[in-house]
């Protein structure tokens, strides 16, 4: 090999390690940035979010490896994993990638013993390059912090005392896709819910408290009349997954909707997606029920994940006065 050929080798793998460095130092700096805002949302929004008894560690998937921030020794023994970054808060290791699905963005927990989410949330993200390759929508590092805030809020959820058993003996009662299914396949269904969520939104609009309650009230009258006739047509009682799936969806959405108010530039109004039901109506009901809760002044963060059903009951209780 001569000395040319010799030197261009060299500086191609300079350039090389030179573009893993950049990449490392702005995955660390991703990471860095989603525990910064769990402080933000703590402090402004649903304090307790960042305290340590609820950290849930993240499992960041980029190109060619992965990153864990704040593992479990139990994932340290099961993946052969080099400490890259340590501060007071975090401490960010690299390691091989630890499946090959193409995208992930969602919390996991299992039964599986040996697994490192064993009965509890493990939180699992892809980088914002593999993000925008599957939701091409999302191309803004704040686009992307939201999805992993909102995820990371159901491990937050998950870490809460109990929330994991009700989550079980709710979803082993009645299947999870139930909703889905009934709004897809009844039309009344999925017209009672459209009509519910706009109750919902004229409450929150309203310009005074009686004219709130009135909105309230018919709310409660279409709610009341579906599930009943779920009930009694199909047998089925979706009282409590329903007050489950609003809780769990409705308060990680509230999540995204203060953090893109924090990032500034955001037009409630154009966001239709946060407050308008689609396939997943919870998501919109549930979310609409918080603001409803705050526009009234009622308290839920307190007891939101230790009660399910405390949202809804709180307002029924204020319908009663």
């Amino acid at each position: 090999m001569n000395i040319k050929k010799t030197i261009i080798i060299i500086l191609l793998a300079l350039v090389a390690m030179s573009a893993d460095a950049q990449r490392l130092n702005k995955d660390v700096e991703r990471m860095q940035y989603v525990y910064a805002l769990k402080v933000v949302i703590n402090d402004s929004v649903w304090s307790g979010f960042a305290d340590k008894q609820y950290d849930v560690p993240l499992l960041y998937y980029g190109d060619t490896c992965c990153y864990v921030v704040n593992p479990t020794e139990k994932f340290l023994a099961k993946y052969p994993s080099v400490l890259i970054h340590s501060d007071n808060n975090i401490q960010i290791y690299q390691t091989e990638k630890v499946d090959d699905k193409p995208f992930h963005m969602h919390v996991t927990f299992t039964d599986e013993e040996s697994n490192i989410d064993y009965r509890t949330p493990f939180m699992r993200c892809s980088s914002l390059e593999l993000t925008s390759r599957a939701v091409p929508d999302v191309t803004s590092v704040n686009e992307w912090a939201t999805m992993v805030m909102h995820e990371y809020f159901h491990g937050f959820q998950f870490k809460n005392d109990g929330y994991l058993d009700t989550y079980e003996t709710i979803t082993n009662t009645v299947l999870p896709d139930t909703l889905i299914a009934l709004a897809a396949c009844h039309g009344w269904y999925k017209e009672s819910i459209t009509q519910e969520n706009d109750f919902l939104l004229k409450a929150i609009d309203a310009n005074d408290i009686e004219a709130s309650r009135a909105y309230i009230q018919s709310f409660f009258k279409s709610r009341n009349e579906r599930r009943e006739r779920v009930k009694k047509k199909l047998g089925i009682d979706i009282v409590a997954l329903e007050q489950l799936y609003e809780t769990m969806e409705g308060s990680a959405r509230y999540i995204e909707y203060c953090l893109y108010r924090h990032f500034g530039n955001f037009n409630f109004s154009d966001a239709k997606w946060l407050y308008t039901v689609g396939r997943k109506y919870y998501y919109a009901t549930g979310f609409n029920l918080l603001r409803l809760s705050d526009k009234l002044e009622i308290d839920y963060k307190y007891g939101i994940f230790k009660d399910v059903s405390i949202v809804e009951r709180n307002l029924r209780i204020l319908m009663s006065e």
